[in-house]
């Protein structure tokens, strides 16, 4: 009677094919409860997998990242020391390269000098060889005089 009151006659369960929906939703029910059930331990086997993965995860890893990160502390160690010894290499090329240029000052001074003293001993040579064939001469010519 209550049901009457509160709904049309339409919506009668039993009297107008509210049996087969009653039992459809039962079944739809009772698949609902096995899925769940089902899915409980699976999910909880699941979450243990995934903790065991983190586990093992981070046991194997962060080694190898504090390796990883020792590995790039001594590569940057590395490139500095490069640096440095590209640093001291140019510092040792500009010495290098002053010292052949004044290497190279003090040569043409020195070949100017020797083609000074060339031209000096060869002067002098011309005029020591001049004056002894002018001495000989004169003497030679004073002695024939007396």
């Amino acid at each position: 009677m209550y049901f009457k009151n509160a709904f049309s006659e339409s919506y009668d369960i039993i009297t107008k094919g509210g049996r087969m929906n009653t039992i459809l939703l039962g079944i739809i029910a009772a698949l609902f409860l096995v899925l769940v059930v089902y899915l409980i331990p699976l999910l909880l086997e699941l979450k243990k997998t995934v903790i065991s993965v983190r586990n093992t995860t981070e046991n194997n890893l962060n080694p190898a990242l504090e390796e990883l990160q020792l590995t790039l502390k001594s590569l940057r160690i590395i490139s500095n020391n490069v640096n440095d010894i590209t640093e001291d290499v140019k510092g040792v090329t500009g010495s290098i390269t002053e010292v052949s240029t004044k290497i190279f000052a003090v040569n043409r001074t020195i070949d100017a000098l020797s083609s000074m003293a060339s031209v000096r001993a060869l002067s002098l040579k011309a005029g020591v060889s001049a004056a002894v064939t002018y001495l000989i001469t004169n003497l030679l010519k004073k002695g024939d005089r007396q």
